[in-house]
């Protein structure tokens, strides 16, 4: 699955009834967890959550991280580096104040993705 596959208008959220809110990433990193057997994880944190809670996202990592970057629009010619991933605008998906981040999109460009989603990208 690749990122053009899986991103959603503003108006797709909206239809699937949920909620869209400006939040900012206050930053990333990758940690390994060695309690559970040495996995890798993503973090990407604002201000209320962290935007991808899943554990385990080592076989896709890469992916995952090429996909935010573009989905972002933080694509430089000489690379980007991950730990420059921090106060940065985006819109979050949800189901209403205090619930599960669903998801979430550029500040501005009508392109969101759903997490779950994301998880599942292989190229």
């Amino acid at each position: 699955m690749k990122l053009k596959d899986i991103i959603k208008k503003k108006s797709e959220i909206l239809a699937d009834g949920h909620e869209i809110e400006n939040e900012m990433i206050l930053g990333a990193d990758i940690n390994v967890v060695g309690h559970f057997n040495n996995v890798v994880n993503l973090n990407i944190w604002t201000g209320c959550c962290c935007l991808i809670p899943a554990s385990n996202n080592t076989k896709n990592l890469g992916y995952i991280i090429r996909a935010i970057i573009e989905l972002l629009d933080l694509t430089e010619e000489d690379g980007y580096a991950f730990d420059k991933i921090k106060n940065i605008p985006i819109r979050i998906i949800s189901d209403g104040w205090g619930s599960r981040v669903l998801g979430f999109g550029h500040f501005m460009k009508d392109q969101f993705i759903y997490t779950d989603d994301l998880l599942k990208i292989t190229e």
